[in-house]
């Protein structure tokens, strides 16, 4: 056992996983168990090295004893699911909002519960198309599977009919109800409303934009409501970081205001600006002073 009451909860809240033949969550030393069964076997598979008895007795009792830690997020995810994604097992990523394909990779990589880098930097935002002049309303219709893959692949389908012109429909029976229980991932599901939430929030920012290219404000937007549906039906909140550029001022001034209003999905955020070169004394005291004028 954890020799704290916080240690306890933060175990059992976050990396504990529901052992459905004992009809409970795993004690301290199950969780270890598990990370070291995985990874006994993923060496030998993968790498050709052998992990011997009393190695792994001696490592798994540092560890138990917290002389030492392992990746947590690994320690988390060890098993079907870091066995079925191996995206499970990372911290962090970063990703250039450069191209099409970044609004639903953004959204499997979170959902696989890692946090997300993101820059909106505008010489990477420019290279996104031009919003199509009129979009329609059609009757193609996004079938959506259920799973972290099914509800990427539908993003992806949403945003290049967007490009293409056209508002499509969207089918979403197939995804499980809110509080089914995930067995592979753990935790609960959130049920089929919050990315219906997104899918409506994404074709009104395209709407938005028709005849031009988004704005960095606009990606930046539809990352954070694409971490925002993940926080609703994920076992971890999402984690985001945004970098844009020094001179955008829509940027700088994302949080100011009563932005949690009308723009509560920036909230799921911590902005950040990339300096290319050191500032004057002037310029990067206006940074600070746009910071606390936020009050964010």
């Amino acid at each position: 056992m954890l020799p704290t009451e916080y240690q306890q909860f933060i175990h059992l809240s976050r990396y504990a996983r529901w052992d459905y033949e004992k009809g409970r969550r795993e004690t301290w030393d199950e969780t270890i168990e598990r990370y070291f069964d995985f990874f006994t076997k993923h060496l030998k598979e993968k790498c050709e090295y052998v992990l011997e008895n009393g190695e792994r007795v001696d490592i798994e009792n540092t560890v138990k004893k917290l002389d030492v830690m392992p990746s947590m997020r690994c320690l988390m995810t060890a098993g079907p699911a870091l066995e079925k994604e191996n995206i499970a097992g990372y911290n962090c990523a970063f990703v250039k909002v450069d191209n099409v394909r970044s609004f639903d990779e953004i959204l499997y990589v979170l959902m696989n519960g890692t946090g997300v880098g993101f820059s909106v930097e505008e010489n990477y935002v420019k290279q996104l198309p031009t919003v199509p002049e009129q979009l329609y309303e059609t009757e193609t219709t996004i079938v959506v599977a259920d799973s972290k893959l099914g509800w990427a692949r539908a993003f992806k389908e949403l945003i290049s009919l967007l490009y293409g012109g056209h508002i499509p429909k969207w089918d979403v029976s197939k995804i499980r109800p809110a509080g089914a229980p995930l067995k592979t991932f753990g935790g609960r599901a959130s049920g089929p409303a919050p990315l219906v939430d997104l899918f409506n929030f994404t074709v009104s920012s395209f709407s938005t934009a028709v005849g031009r290219k988004l704005k960095p404000i606009e990606a930046h937007d539809i990352v954070c409501k694409t971490a925002e549906i993940v926080v609703v039906g994920g076992v971890r909140r999402s984690a985001l970081i945004s970098l844009s550029d020094l001179n955008d001022r829509e940027m700088r001034f994302a949080k100011s205001g009563q932005w949690w209003e009308k723009d509560v999905q920036r909230a799921l955020a911590n902005n950040s600006v990339n300096y290319k070169e050191k500032p004057d004394a002037g310029t990067f005291m206006r940074e600070w002073l746009s910071l606390y004028d936020s009050k964010s």
